[in-house]
């Protein structure tokens, strides 16, 4: 099977897929509905109030209360930020090319 996958498979040219100069996606991102912009811009109101009501509402799960506040606090004060951490030291390697090499003598 994989010999009449390889057959049939169309090969690739060298580089890129798509011709200098050319998007890929001339159209762009398609645009949304505005309907349906529309009606969620008119839930959103009550979605926030479901929201806030759950995590004032201590008959509710917790797990539920905090997954609420959490949403509240990321809009309202965005994601916190993720750090980013390397362990051990990174491996650094300098390729130079024979004119690179003339350069810095």
């Amino acid at each position: 099977m994989a010999e009449n996958s390889e057959k049939t498979a169309k090969k690739r040219g060298s580089g890129t897929p798509f011709v200098k100069g050319k998007s890929g996606n001339p159209g762009g991102r398609p645009k949304k509905d505005p309907k349906v912009l529309e009606m969620l811009k008119a839930a959103a109101p009550d979605a926030v109030k479901l929201l806030v009501s759950t995590v004032n509402d201590d008959d509710s799960r917790l797990d539920l209360r905090i997954k609420c506040a959490e949403v509240i606090l990321d809009r309202v004060y965005g994601k916190a930020g993720q750090p980013l951490t390397l362990e051990g030291k990174p491996k650094i390697e300098i390729v130079m090319t024979e004119d690179m090499k003339e350069l810095a003598t």
